[in-house]
């Protein structure tokens, strides 16, 4: 009776609101939610995936900082990979489980990369030169976060290549340009290209790196063309038929090679190219996991049972959002493959809302972020889920909200820069609701809220539940878009599960905390307006 008491007081001092039934979609702070109280059922015997890991790409600017002086870089590898607490338990970093980096294509080496000056940031050496031989002190700045990752304890890694090297190439250049429409790779240099890839991760591998996957071909529905002297970035177009010739050929040189890593294809540049579309980029796990297929590969020795894409773009309304992840996991349960998230930041305008990116405080970047991870793991079954970038300079607009979970600014704008300043992101810490706590192994189950509907849910509070195998842990991740606190009631708490101590620990990114740490009873939660908040608690 003493816990029923403290319960019905907590909701009227706090006055929270919470959902109720609706059929249709919403905004955030909709006034048919407004009711007391916000009843949940932790189904916790019906599971669903097994997470992986959370993890983020180096992308190109791992390459600088990983090169600046050991005081100013060792903060900032901190804040991704630590899994260390502070004196007042609140976490020095997120604990990333992954960390994606690049095999380099040496538009970095290049007398004339053809990239606009300004993108200097993005040119990458490569190990490879045109003469055949290898130097592996180049990437020293990749090298540095690899090494720095695995020493917090990362364990696990992955790799992406988004062209061939410079002098494999049809046009001599990293980037497409008008001749050359299709996979930029001279096909008497497939054989280079997939001894290339081999011999980076043997050189992994022969340092104690754990590659799981190497992605060769990144977002092969985009064309990539620039003029020389324009361009921004590295990539090629391919089609699924050079994809497919292509891996085989990689498939067959990583068999004598004795390579560990396994070939993740696809990396599709949108989720919905994994499953629909009629053209030669498109509909890519039946053109690759369909045995009466002509692009078939699924019988390889070496090729990987993650499918990648990346969330960009899918998100303009909720109804298409869902759709998306909902068939994705339904086309991917029919060919025994699970989903890997390995690019999202936010590009586009529907992070926006309808609203002016004047308006918008940090925290509604951060809510936004946490609504499409949310999405992926309970509506896509993402097993894996990545962000791009980890680090960052664009100064420019509201881009320090939207595209690093680290910012940076070097101390002279250009590849001599020796050093720079670093500022982290709000980002950081709603992926780190999920990253820090979720860990590789735990199993999702059903959380049951009757008071929403998908869409209404995605729109408004979120709550997704992971279990340990391993151990008692047991942890939500709650997301609240909404103007007021919610309270939240488990309707099925001794019944079906029970916590140490009755309490959880609470970890909150809000508007003025990043994670921060507090304890609550499992009957006293009320989870803060526009915030983010992850649960952990222990099993009885």
């Amino acid at each position: 009776m003493l816990k029923l008491n403290r319960y019905i007081l907590c909701f009227l001092t706090v006055g929270v609101l919470a959902g109720c039934s609706a059929n249709s979609t919403t905004g955030p702070n909709d006034p048919k939610f407004d009711v007391l109280e916000e009843r949940v059922t932790l189904n916790l015997h019906n599971l669903f995936q097994e997470i992986d890991h959370f993890g983020a790409s180096g992308g190109f600017q791992d390459q600088w900082i990983g090169k600046w002086p050991e005081t100013s870089k060792n903060q900032v590898a901190k804040l991704l990979f630590s899994s260390e607490m502070d004196s007042q338990g609140n976490p020095e970093g997120i604990g990333l489980s992954l960390w994606r980096t690049i095999i380099g294509d040496g538009a970095a080496d290049q007398s004339n990369s053809g990239f606009f000056a300004s993108n200097w940031f993005r040119e990458t050496e490569c190990y490879l030169n045109a003469n055949g031989n290898y130097d592996w002190s180049k990437q020293k700045g990749e090298q540095w976060f690899l090494s720095k990752a695995r020493e917090y304890g990362v364990t696990k890694f992955t790799a992406w290549a988004g062209t061939p090297p410079y002098f494999m190439t049809k046009n001599g250049y990293v980037f497409s340009t008008e001749e050359v429409p299709s996979f930029n790779c001279k096909v008497d240099k497939y054989d280079d290209y997939a001894n290339f890839l081999a011999d980076v991760l043997k050189n992994y591998e022969n340092q104690g790196y754990n590659f799981e996957t190497v992605c060769p071909f990144n977002e092969t529905q985009y064309e990539w063309n620039s003029d020389v002297g324009s361009a921004q970035q590295s990539g090629t177009k391919a089609s699924n038929s050079e994809v497919a010739a292509v891996t085989r050929i990689i498939d067959s040189v990583f068999s004598k090679k004795n390579i560990n890593t396994k070939i993740m294809i696809p990396e599709a540049a949108q989720l919905k190219y994994l499953f629909e579309g009629t053209n030669n980029t498109s509909n890519q796990v039946s053109e690759f996991f369909n045995s009466s297929s002509a692009n078939y590969i699924g019988d390889l020795d070496n090729i990987s049972k993650h499918v990648a894409a990346h969330s960009y773009w899918s998100n303009e309304t909720t109804s298409e959002s869902l759709r998306q992840r909902k068939s994705l996991k339904t086309t991917l349960s029919s060919y025994g493959l699970d989903y890997w998230q390995t690019e999202y930041s936010l590009l586009g305008t529907a992070y926006q809302q309808g609203k002016d990116p004047s308006v918008l405080k940090e925290i509604d970047y951060a809510l936004w972020l946490s609504r499409i991870i949310h999405t992926d793991l309970v509506f896509g079954n993402a097993t894996g889920w990545s962000f791009w970038t980890a680090l960052n300079q664009s100064t420019y607009g509201d881009h320090p909200f939207r595209f690093n979970l680290v910012l940076y600014q070097p101390n002279s704008n250009g590849s001599f820069h020796t050093d720079g300043t670093y500022k982290e992101n709000k980002l950081l810490w709603a992926l780190g609701n999920f990253s820090r706590f979720v860990r590789p192994g735990m199993v999702r189950f059903e959380v049951l809220n009757p008071e929403y509907s998908d869409n209404t849910s995605v729109e408004n509070f979120m709550i997704s539940g992971y279990r340990s195998t391993v151990s008692n842990d047991l942890v939500l991740v709650c997301i609240n878009n909404t103007d007021n606190n919610k309270a939240i009631s488990f309707k099925n708490y001794t019944k079906d599960f029970e916590l140490v101590g009755d309490t959880f620990n609470t970890y909150t990114t809000s508007t003025i905390n990043n994670l921060k740490k507090a304890s609550v009873a499992y009957d006293a939660i009320s989870i803060p307006a526009k915030s983010i908040v992850t649960l952990k608690g222990e099993l009885n």
